[in-house]
């Protein structure tokens, strides 16, 4: 009866107009395809190629691609890609971790060094050994690398060292200011974790397991 009624007061032409505006309201309003940059943070599962998207935006030279595929850590939900970067420090192999959780990406420098003496405090003649140069050079990459405008003139000293934490002191070109520095092993790679001129915080006890003789002046 109501196909009755339609077909009676409206024309066919008619009709058929008016369907055809309805179908294509409704394609106006469908949500498009989305491509593998455009990736929501929702926390759900991330595919290698979206992981790979994110990574290119942060770990790979201007307008490059990444070298290799990735490996997905089911224990931390990362995705772990080769950087493609322009410069690396020495003795480093940096690594894209890229968070299932976030949608977000980092490097990790995945640094490596010698293991040194179990005396923290380093005498004039360890200073100038032959284990103590190699944790000197992964230190000074690491500043390079945070402090790209500077990377002449930049030297760096080490005067405390364990297996996994080491302490010492930056300076730059003349009439910058250094400053102290603090650095320890974190998934076996040396990273700073303190660099400047200000208070020294004793937090680092906890939160990285420094020896008490290296925060002395903590506060």
């Amino acid at each position: 009866m109501i196909a009755f009624i339609v077909l009676k007061y409206y024309p066919m032409k008619k009709i058929i107009l008016l369907c055809a505006i309805l179908l294509m309201s409704a394609g106006c309003a469908s949500t498009p395809p989305k491509g593998p940059d455009d990736v929501e943070s929702t926390g759900g599962p991330l595919t290698e190629v979206e992981a790979k998207a994110i990574a290119e935006k942060t770990c790979t030279k201007g307008g490059e691609a990444l070298t290799s595929g990735g490996s997905y850590n089911s224990n931390s939900r990362t995705w772990w890609f080769d950087a493609n970067l322009n410069s690396t420090p020495p003795g480093c192999n940096p690594a894209c971790v890229v968070s299932e959780a976030t949608k977000t990406a980092e490097i990790n420098w995945r640094c490596t060094g010698l293991l040194e003496p179990e005396n923290t405090e380093l005498t004039k003649d360890e200073t100038n050994s032959d284990l103590t140069p190699d944790l000197n050079t992964i230190i000074l990459g690491l500043f390079q690398v945070k402090y790209p405008e500077n990377p002449a003139g930049t030297s760096v000293d080490v005067t405390q060292q364990t297996a996994d934490h080491a302490r010492g002191s930056v300076s730059f070109a003349e009439g910058m200011a250094g400053g102290n520095w603090l650095a320890t092993k974190i998934d076996g790679n040396w990273q700073l974790v303190f660099d400047g001129n200000g208070v020294i915080p004793c937090s680092l006890r906890t939160d990285y397991g420094f020896p008490d003789e290296m925060l002395t002046d903590c506060a």
